[in-house]
């Protein structure tokens, strides 16, 4: 298993994504192609006809106009609807990459990039697919569908559109680069931004209480000058894009125009191909949003892609478990435990063996020792570098199991955690989706999580960090929880001091009798410990 650290800075890797071709996408796609071809068909025959029109009136030929019009408008209609659902198909399977990174990680970005990552830069990569690609994907086919009807007018007719692309794709080129700096430089602020805010707004009671909320609302105002001043400086590139867009088309039409001149068409012929031209030059003038919507796509790519990255190595990694063992084995017997640090930690704290029935009090700094639990806990300390860094239960690593097997090796029930979002039943079974909610509730109770004060009893939904659940419930479902089913190894730290008295004394006695091995911290009266896990001096 790979060391889940935070990737706060992630080391270099290819900056790809996912491929957008895939199943469920492959017909959107090719839906969209379709409507491309479709559109330049119908603009070869509106053209035609208007050019039919300006030679003698005719209501037939008006009403056929008419018609195509409807037709043309549908197909954009349709092209549309179709690019949305292309990028949001997309955006969430990146989406869901994102998040599952989050929350593999052993330290994980702040709640403030998380938030920036799952909307600024996702809403980036949807722009570019929806906005940015599709014109293209259904544009170009348009463009040269046009410009073989120009040709067929006359050869200089097309050449004229075919200037009028170069030029364009002269000034954007150009343009690109700024662009992209401008991007890269407004995502970097904007995060910033949202950090700040997160921070702030989590430490809003210390910093009432240190009057202090003047002072924090203008450090997140100079945070949000520079975000001011970064979005006024890509907005100069924005608009000599969307500007040069709209502008050179009209000298393209200033171009044929010349060019009908000089080939002496009749009106016929120049009503088609204004037309025609009038119709490229729509497409065109979209090219300037595309390259600013690449830009864009390229500077949320260049954060996203290596989280995704790692996030696929860790998800195949517990795809394909080292061990063939069966957790559930491990369970039906009493099992010795050993904890062997990776290097990153081996210099503070020993290797551990227990054996079942035994208590360890874990004694030092106070950070080491809540950051030694919450690796335990979560499964980080297996390390590719150190295949014998791990927990290991019976002498299988705990790490080589599957997630859904070491959940039921491993209880844990620390400061650090809050319930998640869902029903009470929910959360008291989240280690064992398939215990008896009859036990769970049951448990809980023992632990002082008493359900007749709650407002729906069990099926009490929780929101924002474990509300409506005061702290003192909190830590009762989530030790309850840690206790379901009596895992091989159980850790605890202060969290459990929240538990009301009767509770704390009625558990106190329960784990002075655990069958098997409890790990704790901090000072947990009533406990008694037969060994001690004592950090390196």
């Amino acid at each position: 298993m790979l060391d889940q650290k935070t990737a706060a800075a992630p080391v270099a890797q290819p900056e790809r994504l996912p491929p957008l071709v895939a199943p469920g996408r492959r017909m959107l796609l090719a839906g969209l192609l379709s409507l491309g071809v479709l559109a330049g068909l119908l603009s070869i025959a509106i053209g035609w006809l208007i050019g039919q029109l300006s030679a003698s009136l005719s209501a037939g030929a008006l009403a056929a106009v008419l018609g195509l019009v409807g037709c043309f408008f549908l197909a954009k209609y349709a092209e549309r609807v179709l690019a949305e659902k292309l990028g949001q198909h997309y955006v969430a399977q990146l989406r869901r990459g994102l998040v599952a990174h989050a929350l593999r990680s052993a330290r994980g970005p702040s709640m403030g990039i998380t938030i920036a990552r799952s909307t600024n830069d996702l809403s980036s990569i949807r722009n570019w697919i929806v906005q940015g690609m599709v014109p293209l994907v259904a544009g170009l086919p348009l463009l040269i569908v046009s410009g073989t009807g120009l040709w067929f007018l006359h050869p200089l007719l097309a050449l004229s559109l075919g200037a009028t692309l170069v030029l364009e794709g002269i000034l954007l080129a150009g343009l690109a680069g700024g662009t992209f700096l401008s991007a890269r430089t407004l995502r970097r602020h904007r995060g910033n931004l949202a950090a700040r805010i997160a921070d702030t707004v989590a430490a809003r009671t210390a910093i009432a209480a240190g009057g202090g909320i003047e002072r924090e609302v203008q450090r997140v105002q100079d945070t949000s000058q520079k975000v001011i001043d970064a979005s006024v400086h890509r907005a100069r590139f924005a608009a000599a894009l969307r500007g040069g867009a709209l502008a050179i088309p009209l000298l393209g039409t200033a171009l044929l125009v010349a060019a009908a001149a000089q080939a002496q068409l009749p009106a016929a012929a120049v009503a088609t191909a204004l037309t025609l031209m009038g119709i490229c030059a729509g497409t065109l003038g979209e090219w300037g949003r595309v390259v600013e919507y690449r830009q864009n796509y390229k500077a949320g790519r260049r954060i996203i892609a290596p989280l995704l990255a790692e996030q696929e190595r860790w998800q195949a990694s517990e795809a394909s478990p080292a061990s063939t063992r069966d957790a559930k084995e491990l369970m039906l017997q009493p099992s010795s435990v050993r904890i062997q640090l990776p290097e990153s930690m081996a210099g503070k704290f020993p290797t551990l063996r227990a054996q079942p029935g035994q208590r360890i009090a874990v004694r030092g700094n106070q950070g080491d020792c809540a950051a030694l639990l919450a690796a335990i806990a979560t499964g980080s300390l297996a390390h590719d570098a150190d295949p014998q860094a791990g927990v290991w239960i019976a002498e299988g690593r705990s790490e080589d199991l599957p997630a859904t097997g070491r959940r039921k090796l491993i209880g844990a029930a620390l400061e650090s955690m809050v319930p998640e979002r869902g029903s009470v039943a929910r959360a008291l079974r989240y280690r064992h989706p398939g215990a008896s909610l009859r036990k769970a509730v049951a448990l809980a109770e023992t632990c002082g999580l008493q359900m007749a004060h709650l407002p729906d009893a069990e099926e009490t939904r929780l929101r924002r960090g474990g509300e409506p659940l005061n702290s003192a419930q909190q830590a009762s479902l989530l030790v309850a929880r840690a206790l379901l089913r009596e895992p091989p190894l159980l850790v605890l730290d202060s969290l459990l001091a929240r538990l009301p008295d009767a509770a704390y004394a009625t558990l106190a006695e329960l784990l002075n009798d655990y069958p098997g091995v409890l790990i704790f911290s901090g000072e947990l009266p009533g406990i008694s410990e037969t060994a001690s896990w004592e950090a390196r001096a």
